[in-house]
């Protein structure tokens, strides 16, 4: 340990007096603190606005119930439609509801289809939600005279009974007797709508600060071939094995990343899951990087620059950092589900046993790298 702590201290001199350390220390938290500065600030704390045109007269127990479900997610406004036009054509707003004139006459006559009309622009996303709250409300309003009419018709009741039970027509239901929904992700995990609409900036930070900790991976693997293809790697290789050689010096690589990762995470709304998951994540990358330097092929590691410009690319469409391709390209599930990226960002947003399937990703290509050099090496025939 002696030797690991004085190589460590000898790799670690040098970097802290390179310019290029305190570039990187200060790049990972620009990037991301520009990146939450230059969102708008409209598209980070704000839900999704949908207009609501009203008619004349009429419809104010309609808004009233769609106004209560206004909240985190969806927020609600009443306009006249020409403003509503105006601002689903300008993006503001994802979608406007138009009532008719006669929609009072409607509800009473139960005459529902159609009933309204709906307003979306080509950055409309969240319109089959609002419908469907839409028909929600309509379905609470004229509820009480459809079942009258039920009751009547079935004979379960006389006309003359009708008063003695329309209050109970008219009753909210408990929570045990209510039909509820309860909202998953594709993968099976519980969702939270008000945890959902907060998520959006997080993982695209999260995401972008794991694919930039991949470049620096590679090129940290880059790296570490070059100084064991040295002359002077080369002559202490024998001496000491390469592993115990290039393991001091990675630390020595990982340690200013690691800080600069922790500083650049400090700009997600609940930094701590993130930060904390850097540990695993950078182990397995580490270990990556030490068996791309092992390999001794100097082409495999010569031609790592040239892979850089396509790590960003891939990275995004191979994780859900933006968007998961796997539910429109089904075959994709496995290498996006799998991947050290989406690992890491399903590790953020709590589930343990990724960040230890990491975690232990790193530690099993340690401990192969460790038994293959420990493999005694027979010596050639005369």
């Amino acid at each position: 340990m002696s030797f690991f702590f004085a190589a460590f201290a000898a790799a670690l001199r040098p970097r802290l007096t390179q310019w290029r350390t305190w570039v990187l220390l200060l790049l990972l938290p620009l990037t991301t603190f520009g990146v939450r500065a230059l969102l708008p600030a409209q598209e980070v704390s704000t839900p999704v606005q949908v207009g609501v045109v009203l008619p004349q007269e009429g419809g104010e127990d309609f808004w009233a119930r769609l106004e209560a479900r206004s909240g985190l997610v969806v927020t609600f406004h009443r306009a006249e439609r020409d403003r509503a036009e105006r601002q689903v054509a300008a993006g503001q707003w994802d979608c406007a509801l138009v009532l008719p004139e006669d929609f009072t006459w409607r509800l009473d006559r139960q005459e529902i289809h159609p009933l309204f009309t709906l307003l979306i622009g080509p950055g409309s996303t969240v319109y089959p939600m609002v419908r469907e709250t839409a028909a929600a409300c309509v379905a609470e309003l004229i509820s009480p005279a459809m079942a009258e009419r039920y009751l009547l018709d079935r004979g379960i009741v006389r006309e003359e009974e009708l008063e003695a039970v329309r209050p109970r027509l008219h009753e909210t239901l408990t929570d045990q007797e209510r039909v509820l929904v309860a909202m998953e992700t594709a993968d099976g995990r519980p969702l939270d709508p008000l945890a959902l609409a907060d998520s959006g900036v997080d993982s695209l930070l999260t995401g972008l600060t794991a694919i930039l900790l991949l470049i620096w991976a590679l090129l940290t693997a880059m790296d570490l071939g070059r100084w064991l293809d040295a002359p002077f790697g080369r002559r202490l290789a024998p001496l000491r094995g390469t592993l115990s050689l290039l393991l001091p010096r990675l630390a020595a690589a990982a340690l200013p990343v690691l800080c600069a990762g922790g500083l650049a995470l400090l700009a997600a709304e609940r930094p701590l899951y993130p930060v904390l998951a850097l540990f695993p994540y950078l182990t397995f990358w580490g270990g990556a990087a030490l068996a791309l330097a092992l390999a001794r092929r100097r082409p495999l590691w010569t031609t790592l620059p040239a892979l850089l410009p396509f790590v960003p690319v891939l990275g995004l469409l191979l994780s859900p950092v933006l968007l998961d391709l796997s539910l429109v390209f089904p075959a994709l599930g496995p290498a996006i589900r799998w991947n050290p990226v989406t690992l890491y960002l399903r590790a953020c947003g709590g589930s343990w046993g990724d960040g230890l399937l990491l975690a232990a990703g790193g530690g099993a290509i340690l401990a192969l790298l460790w038994a293959a050099e420990q493999r005694p090496r027979t010596a050639p025939r005369p």
